[in-house]
């Protein structure tokens, strides 16, 4: 895949979804301790695993690395 598509093609929307999966669990993490209401903490939820699953859509296999690296420490 050339280097211009890669935000269209197959491996952007994979990295996308499993970070959308893993972010939304590592924002309710997050947020289960700080936030008291139910609909500020799924929007917070909601916003930390947007963020993320854009972050790991868009860097792919070297953010994947370095949080495995940091998370395993």
């Amino acid at each position: 895949m050339k280097g211009d598509d890669y935000m269209q093609g197959r491996h952007f929307w994979t990295h996308f979804w499993v970070g959308l999966i893993v972010g939304s669990c590592w924002g309710a993490y997050t947020c289960y301790g700080i936030i008291d209401g139910l609909a500020a903490f799924i929007g917070c939820t909601a916003v930390i695993a947007l963020v993320f699953a854009l972050a790991v859509g868009y860097w792919g296999d070297p953010l994947w690395r370095r949080l495995l690296d940091w998370w395993g420490r």
